[in-house]
């Protein structure tokens, strides 16, 4: 490449001659004007055209494809707290048909439960020597209930101890201690500790 190359000038031939080689010598001949301007501006555009074309090609970068982006892996729900679940009772109420006595409200195991008639609704009256023969039905959240309860009417009540015992329709409910066997109903109609016990009917009354 020539020095106007490497310095990025354009050079352009002195207009307004011809070269013709003859005898001894060489020859000028003047060219008419606009011949002569015409091939001058014709070679300067070419020389710069071409640098200009060298220059923009030697500064070009190549261009850089950015990586695709790709979201981070989703964070899985997160299990709800216990204080944000419902509380489900660890205990629950059934419908039992017991013959003579008819159909009457029993616990999950089939155990059947009594209502004292001393206890006023949702307020359980029987402690101490009381409780060790009447033993409060506890638990730590609402009752279940299965087929025929009115799970609404199940609830709990809190005793002075800090427990919570079960209630039904209002009555706090007791398992008897004289009760060997789940279908056992012994306690009903005795009287003892001040009142009357007796086993609910599947309305949740006292049965008289």
């Amino acid at each position: 490449m020539g020095a106007a190359h490497r310095t990025g000038l354009v050079a352009c031939a002195t207009p307004g001659f011809s070269d013709v080689a003859g005898g001894n010598g060489i020859t000028m001949h003047p060219l008419p004007l606009v011949l002569v301007s015409a091939a001058a501006l014709t070679a300067c555009s070419a020389f710069a055209n071409q640098a200009a074309t060298e220059s923009s090609t030697a500064g070009e970068t190549p261009s850089t494809v950015a990586a695709p982006r790709t979201d981070a892996t989703a964070t899985p729900t997160p299990i709800p707290s216990t204080d944000q679940i419902p509380p489900i009772g660890d205990v629950s109420l059934e419908i039992d048909d017991r013959g003579d006595l008819g159909q009457i409200i029993v616990d999950g195991s089939g155990r059947t439960v009594y209502a004292f008639t001393t206890d006023p609704l949702n307020n359980p009256t029987c402690y101490d020597a009381c409780a060790d023969t009447w033993l409060p039905m506890l638990a730590k959240g609402n009752p279940a209930g299965g087929i025929g309860i009115d799970v609404a009417a199940a609830s709990t009540t809190p005793r002075r101890d800090g427990t919570n015992q079960v209630t039904y329709k209002g009555h706090p409910l007791y398992r008897y201690a004289g009760d060997q066997n789940d279908r056992d109903a012994g306690g009903q109609g005795l009287d003892l500790f001040g009142g009357e016990w007796h086993v609910l009917t599947k309305d949740g009354q006292p049965l008289a």
